[in-house]
């Protein structure tokens, strides 16, 4: 039990410069002959070397789950258990659990039903609520040796702690996790995972994201040829923003500008545990229900793992050949322009004979009756120059609108090359036999 850590001597901060694991990513020691080496001199050469991995794991793997860390809910025993696992914090600390965890569900609930915020629902005597899974960093002094008291004591000795232990806290928290905050805004944008910020009070974008929409468009309306070179040279431009905007966290009393994007307490979350249900019986509680959702949490994939799969697409391209790729709508063409036509571009072009209102469906929604289909009465290509399709409706479309345009079925669209159109542009390319639909909604 030597190496057991004492719980009452664990730490948590987030200036980086506690006395239990110092940090210093820019000082390290010098040696020279004949050097007298003391605690201090230790403690830097270790600290330097510390920082220097945290600095690499935070800002360039950011916080996320390595390997393990499984979430399940025991409802036999009234527990959440989490199994061993690996992660990295925000903070860039190696989050190790060894052993599995356990947390018994009644007892906790018990603690935190009055905790502000916490949304609980009863009825007919069942309590329901959603929780969180979270872990974060926790270092630990251990193992107690004989050491020589200060000389001013005496010279006298006692015992101090000889190791540092990093292990994990794992906490429950009231509600579902909140929205993850995801880095590198612009480029997220750019690839359509992130919505456009908008002014304030207003349904416009913000300048710096209209300016990536606009660039998006304008990539997708160059032919098929350029587009790749105009997307690495938009990836640079974004990506160097994206930088520039990115800062070191802020300590919590708002004094430091700390080393890492995130504070040493920055938690990982692990899991969603929502529906849980609790029902009293015999001065305790029964856990009826629940579901674990681990999708919430941030994974890493090894790099190895992320060469195959960016390699599979290329392949699959090299494959097919440019001359076998069916014709794509760009996404961001699709234009309703009055309640009765629609129009949009695709990116390469199309055979006229197969241009039939038979290759499109348009259908709109009406809160209160349901899904309308509309006839289509006329469908025209506005050819090679414009890469333009037309629909005329027989009679008007309100509220959501959606667009199916065919690459299978008995009528799809056709490339000049007879190859069925292939969906959206930067989607799957399909094969010279098998095209793909693209569905759109307008609104």
């Amino acid at each position: 039990m030597a190496n057991t850590p004492d719980l009452g001597t664990c730490l948590a901060t987030d200036d980086g410069l506690s006395e239990l694991l110092p940090l210093s990513p820019f000082k390290a020691l010098h040696y020279h002959f004949g050097m007298l080496l003391g605690v201090d001199d230790f403690e830097t050469e270790q600290a330097y070397h510390r920082a220097k991995m945290r600095l690499h794991n935070a800002w360039l793997h950011r916080e996320g789950v390595v390997w393990g860390f499984g979430v399940k809910l025991d409802t036999d025993h009234g527990e959440i258990r989490v199994t061993p696992g690996l992660a990295l914090d925000a903070a860039g600390h190696e989050l190790h659990l060894e052993g599995e965890a356990c947390l018994n569900l009644g007892e906790w609930f018990d603690k935190h039903q009055q905790d502000p915020g916490f949304t609980v629902t009863t009825t007919n005597g069942n309590t329901a609520f959603n929780a969180h899974v979270v872990i974060r960093f926790k270092a630990c002094l251990t193992r107690q040796v004989p050491a020589l008291m200060e000389p001013c004591d005496n010279a006298g000795t006692g015992t101090a702690y000889s190791r540092v232990c990093e292990t994990v806290e794992i906490l429950l928290l009231p509600n579902q996790a909140p929205a993850r905050v995801y880095p590198y805004h612009r480029l997220r944008l750019m690839f359509g995972l992130d919505e456009p910020r908008l002014k304030e009070n207003s349904t416009d974008s913000t300048p710096e994201d209209q300016a990536v929409l606009d660039e998006v468009k304008n990539i997708q309306a160059l032919p098929a040829a350029q587009q790749p070179a105009a997307w690495l040279a938009a990836f640079h431009r974004f990506a160097a923003l994206d930088e520039i905007d990115l800062r070191p966290a802020i300590s919590e009393d708002g004094a430091r500008i700390l080393f890492f994007p995130g504070r040493d307490d920055d938690p990982v979350v692990l899991a969603d545990i929502t529906g849980i249900m609790l029902t009293r019986q015999n001065n305790g509680w029964v856990v009826s229900g629940g579901a674990v959702d681990t999708s919430v949490r941030p994974s890493h994939v090894a790099t190895t793992t992320i060469q195959d799969l960016l390699y599979r697409p290329i392949l699959a391209a090299s494959e097919t050949g440019a001359e076998d790729i069916g014709p794509r709508v760009v996404p961001g063409s699709v234009l309703l322009l009055t309640s009765t036509a629609i129009e949009f571009r695709v990116d390469r072009e199309l055979h006229d004979a197969s241009v039939k209102p038979a290759a499109f469906c348009v259908t709109w929604f009406d809160p209160a009756t349901g899904w309308h289909k509309a006839n289509i009465r006329t469908a025209s290509y506005g050819g090679g120059e414009t890469l333009t399709v037309n629909l005329e409706l027989k009679s008007p479309v309100h509220g959501r609108v959606r667009l199916i345009v065919y690459g299978t079925g008995p009528e799809p669209l056709l490339g000049l090359n007879l190859v069925p159109f292939a969906g959206a542009a930067g989607g799957p390319p399909g094969t010279p036999h098998n095209g793909h639909d693209f569905a759109y909604v307008l609104t």
